[in-house]
């Protein structure tokens, strides 16, 4: 077979025309899958602002009043501002998705109006114990993802803070932050 007739060969028409479909639908899903990745990821920042928090937790109970009235909203320094989702939604992925799965049978109560102002309150106990359960047994991650304990400076601290954080304290009596501080963005429940 000479050349000229390899070249002409090489440009003839597949009679297997079908496996055209095989680059074509390797490209439609890869394509599906960066459609896909966009719109999780999109999801996942939207539900992690404080404007989703706020569209249930506002009017319907004081919690965002509680956060904007603490030293977690209003700064004195105005340096840094903790969102809703620097306390309650862990940075990782695995324990992310594991919290944003879990969180679907608020949104279900909220649709539901299986709680409301009216029986908040008397939930609102039980829901504080449970993250400050998930607050001991991951040692105040929340908290230790913006306060550096190595960073900190006793010396500037009053005297009763500063042996309070002493991390040898902490230790010794296996306490984590939320054992002091479990009433710093909201006020504790009334049955505390």
């Amino acid at each position: 077979m000479s050349d000229e007739s390899k070249w002409k060969s090489m440009w003839k028409p597949s009679k297997k025309w079908f496996l055209l479909w095989l680059p074509t639908g390797a490209f439609v899903f890869a394509f599906i899958g960066v459609l896909g990745t966009v719109a999780f990821n999109t999801v996942i920042h939207a539900t992690n602002t404080n404007e989703f928090c706020y569209s249930c937790h506002v009017g319907m109970d004081t919690i965002v009043e509680e956060y904007e009235a603490s030293a977690h909203f209003n700064q004195q320094r105005g340096i840094v501002r903790a969102e809703c989702n620097d306390c309650h939604v862990p940075k990782e992925f695995i324990p992310k998705m594991i919290v944003k799965i879990t969180a679907m049978k608020d949104v279900y109560h909220m649709l539901a109006g299986t709680v409301n102002l009216d029986n908040f309150e008397s939930l609102r106990g039980g829901q504080a114990e449970h993250v400050w359960e998930v607050y001991r047994e991951n040692d105040s991650q929340f908290c230790r993802n913006c306060h550096n304990v190595e960073t900190w400076d006793l010396s500037q601290q009053p005297k009763r803070a500063r042996k309070k954080h002493d991390p040898a304290r902490w230790e010794k009596r296996g306490e984590t932050c939320i054992d002091c501080h479990s009433g710093i963005s909201h006020e504790l429940p009334e049955d505390d």
